[in-house]
C-alpha cells in the first residue's frame, strides 16, 4: 500500500496565490477573465491551460515561455508566505515511520515542485516524485497516476490517494485508485460525490492512518 499526494492544494493550500499570479498574468498580457475564472483550471497542466486562455494552439517555445512567466510570478508571490497545509508533516513523519512508500504526482512543472519541497521541507518522505513533464496527458487522464503506481511497483488499487481538484480526483478514479478529497480548494460538498473520504487538513494519529489503509475500494 502507497499513498500518492497532489501537491497544489494538498501539501500547500495555495489556490488564492496561483489566482492572484493568474491575475496578474493576464493584466500584462490583456486578458478579460476575472480571477475567479482561473478557478476552472485547476489540476490542468501549463499546455492545456495556456491554448486555452489565448484561444489558439501555441508554440511550444511561446507555451513554455508563457508558462514560466506565469510560475516565476506565483513563485515570487507566493514565497513569503509558502507552509504546508496544517498536520502534513507530522502525518508524512508518522506514515514513513511505519513503512508506508510516499509519492507526489502533479500536474505542476519541476521547478514549482523543486521550490514546494524545498520551501517546506518536505521533499524526503518523497521516494517517487511525478511531474508534468513526464507524461503526454494531463489531469483529468489517469496517465500520471499509473505512471506513478508503476514507479512505486504497485497495482492502483494498492495506492491511495490525496487530491484537491475534480480533475485531480477524476485522473486518480480513473487510475482505479482509492481518493480523499482534501477539501482546501472546494468546499466539502463540491468533493462529496467523487470521493472515499474528505479531509480538511491532515491528522497524523496512528488509529487514523489505519482507518485509511483499511477503506475499501468503491
Amino acid at each position: 500500500m502507497a499513498f500518492i499526494f497532489d501537491m497544489d492544494g494538498v501539501i500547500v493550500d495555495n489556490a488564492v496565490w496561483h489566482l492572484e499570479a493568474f491575475a496578474e498574468f493576464g493584466k500584462r498580457h490583456g486578458l478579460v477573465h476575472t480571477k475567479e475564472n482561473y478557478t476552472k483550471y485547476f489540476g490542468n497542466t501549463n499546455q492545456t491551460i495556456m491554448n486555452s486562455l489565448f484561444n489558439t494552439i501555441l508554440s511550444s517555445d511561446k507555451l513554455n515561455a508563457l508558462a514560466e512567466e506565469k510560475e516565476i510570478i506565483y513563485r515570487e508571490l507566493y514565497r513569503p508566505f509558502i507552509q504546508p497545509v496544517e498536520g502534513l508533516p507530522a502525518f508524512l513523519e508518522n506514515a514513513s515511520a511505519q513503512g508506508i512508500p510516499i509519492a507526489l504526482a502533479t500536474s505542476a512543472p519541476q521547478e514549482n515542485v523543486d521550490f514546494t519541497l524545498d520551501s517546506t521541507g518536505l521533499k524526503k518522505y518523497f521516494s517517487i516524485i511525478s511531474d508534468a513533464s513526464m507524461v503526454k496527458h494531463g489531469k483529468p487522464d489517469p496517465e500520471i497516476y499509473l505512471l506513478t503506481a508503476a514507479k512505486l511497483g504497485l497495482q492502483p488499487s494498492d495506492c491511495i490517494v490525496f487530491e484537491d481538484s475534480i480533475a485531480g480526483i477524476q485522473s486518480a478514479l480513473s487510475a482505479g485508485m482509492r481518493v480523499i478529497g482534501v477539501a482546501t480548494t472546494h468546499k466539502p460538498e463540491e468533493l462529496l460525490t467523487y470521493v472515499n473520504k474528505i479531509i480538511m487538513n491532515f491528522d497524523a494519529r496512528d488509529q487514523f492512518i489505519k482507518d485509511l489503509l483499511q477503506m475499501p475500494v468503491q
